[in-house]
């Protein structure tokens, strides 16, 4: 749900707004110029009862409707930084409506009051209005309500369309790294096959850069005709593919040097090349300070969760947790997924057999303040660490409200994870078949289940878990299913591990 979203994203300067709301074909007196230029002033300063009361008067006085528009633009914003977000929509909406060509933060602040104030389907068509009008207004918006948006629209016609609109103008936000790109693209990629219209999908398809995206395409029977081509972009190894995400990782960096968003996105391409120590490489400073944690940004942040993946893999556990712990020792009223960091370190714990702290982090983590999703996550972990150090009863216990079945909305994945850790492998078993059958999850299960990675590794953080996907995988009523919906990439274009 949107709200869950600071009013951070309704801070823009307003100095812009004057002359791009102004009313074009009239000429405002001098003192009502005078007065919408201290209203804004007083805005940017954060005064917004001040501002709201010289903006009222003057709307009082306003009797033309692009005239009203523009005061009503400058009252949202005051009325936001009031707190006031159901007067402030209905103020932009008014200034939108009002004016012949909206500007860019007008149709900025509609995007975004309707996204906050869970109104997904407006939002959406704030997203489709921006994209017309000019397409690269996009990028400016906050990504995160940009994907939260998408997914919380849940028909799928119109989360279809609007994944489109997006592709279709080129979306592409500074703060994502190159690989992110592909996700929107790989669901308009499913929406076409899904819908016979995969030939339109070419273009999309080749503009793919993460290798993990083709290798999704490449062992998912709904794009059996593109195979041939995929393994071609693959190339033995997979390392064609990796060559040409590394180097268009390289080239993002080479134009953002400061970037830690563009850095990320280096050793993200390196990781999945397998090159996990060049890629560790790259970032290990990012974040070393609580000061420069503290300057990074929310999406920045999550370069922290790629670096404590890398140290984990890399068998430095305690480094990775204290990396994790660092970001979770951030202000929680400034930094809204602290919790979820406290999550991956609990299952980080978990799955390099610290069974007992895992427990202790679990404990720790305040659920009134996490969604379904994130509880049944923290619950699956908490699950686990009791069954594997021998606690069968009290892991019963603890699932007892979790093992309900599968769920269009739930986190089934973690739900999987305590069947078989509970040893309960025919509910785990079907658990991932109805994943594999659900459109929006088979290719994460297609993919899971691949030879290269679940096989066993030495020192690999995550064995057991492996292992458990592994004597899954080997059952018949799996394996069919598998069979149905996927394939093992073949060996000759599969990347190491």
């Amino acid at each position: 749900m949107m709200h869950r979203f600071k009013p951070v994203f309704l801070l823009a300067p307003l100095a812009m707004l004057l002359m791009a709301a102004a009313p074009s074909n009239s000429v405002a007196p001098p003192d009502r110029e005078t007065q919408l230029a201290q209203a804004a002033a007083l805005v940017d300063a954060g005064k917004a009862d001040e501002a709201l009361a010289v903006l009222d008067k003057l709307l009082a006085a306003s009797d033309l409707p692009a005239e009203r528009g523009q005061v009503e633009g400058l009252r949202s914003f005051a009325l936001a930084r009031a707190g006031k977000f159901a007067e402030a929509r209905t103020a932009i909406e008014f200034a939108v409506d009002a004016a012949m060509t909206p500007s860019q933060l007008l149709l900025r602040q509609l995007f975004v009051l309707r996204a906050i104030s869970d109104d997904t389907a407006a939002a959406g068509q704030a997203l489709q209005l921006i994209a017309v009008t000019d397409a690269k207004w996009l990028a400016d918006l906050p990504t995160d309500l940009v994907s939260a948006v998408l997914a919380d629209t849940k028909d799928d016609e119109r989360k279809f369309d609007l994944a489109f609109t997006l592709v279709s103008a080129g979306y592409a936000p500074a703060d994502q790294t190159v690989g992110d790109g592909d996700a929107l693209r790989l669901a308009v990629i499913a929406g076409l096959a899904k819908r016979g219209r995969l030939d339109e999908a070419q273009p999309m398809v080749a503009a793919l850069v993460n290798t993990v995206s083709i290798v999704r395409l490449a062992i998912d029977r709904r794009f059996q005709g593109l195979w041939p081509a995929l393994e071609t972009r693959l190339g033995a190894g997979a390392d064609a593919a990796d060559a040409a995400f590394i180097a268009a990782a390289e080239r993002a960096l080479a134009k953002a040097p400061q970037s830690i968003i563009a850095r990320a996105g280096v050793a993200e391409a390196l990781n999945i090349a397998s090159k996990e120590p060049e890629a560790l490489a790259r970032i290990a400073d990012i974040g070393s300070t609580a000061e420069a944690l503290a300057r990074m940004g929310e999406r920045e942040l999550w370069a922290i969760s790629l670096k404590a993946s890398l140290l984990a893999d890399a068998g430095r556990t305690d480094a990775a947790l204290a990396a994790l712990d660092a970001v979770a020792a951030l202000p929680a009223e400034s930094h809204p997924n602290i919790a979820a960091f406290r999550i991956i370190a609990a299952d980080m714990a978990e799955e390099a057999g610290r069974h007992d702290e895992a427990l202790k982090r679990v404990a720790a983590i305040d659920a009134k303040g996490l969604n379904p999703f994130g509880i049944q996550a923290l619950t699956g972990i908490r699950v686990c660490a009791l069954a594997r150090v021998g606690r069968g009863a009290d892991a019963t216990a603890a699932a007892a409200g979790l093992l309900a079945g599968w769920t269009a909305e739930g986190n089934n994945r973690a739900v999987q994870a305590a069947f078989a850790c509970l040893g309960r492998l025919d509910a785990a078993a079907a658990m991932l078949i109805k994943r594999m059958e659900a459109d929006d999850s088979r290719d994460d299960v297609l993919f899971e289940l691949q030879p290269f990675l679940i096989a066993d590794r030495a020192n690999a953080p995550d064995r057991a878990t492996k292992a458990g996907l592994r004597t899954l995988k080997a059952r018949a009523d799996v394996k069919a299913a598998f069979l149905k919906w996927g394939r093992d990439l073949p060996a000759a274009v599969s990347p190491p591990r």
